[in-house]
């Protein structure tokens, strides 16, 4: 099983992934995992991936070109792509 998780904190991924028994799993090559970071696809100096809400209110949402860029780079376009 071939895993390629989309994360704006990549080293938080990898150092769970590189723990207890998902790190046994991954020794015997029962699965194996890459993560993908947007801000390595950002086209600006601040590497911004994100962007005011369009109809105002707090918080901030992804830039849309930005994560088309991201999944367009994974390695296994044959897979589902799941959105949290």
């Amino acid at each position: 099983m071939n895993f390629q998780i989309v994360s704006l904190f990549p080293k938080l991924i990898e150092s769970y992934l590189s723990e207890g028994i998902v790190h046994q799993a991954f020794k015997k090559d029962i699965y194996s995992c890459s993560v993908l970071n947007p801000r390595d696809y950002a086209d600006d100096a601040h590497k911004s991936v994100d962007d005011r809400p369009f109809g105002g209110g707090d918080g901030m949402v992804m830039r849309p070109e930005i994560l088309e860029k991201t999944l367009k780079a994974r390695a296994d376009k044959t897979g589902r792509v799941i959105y949290l």
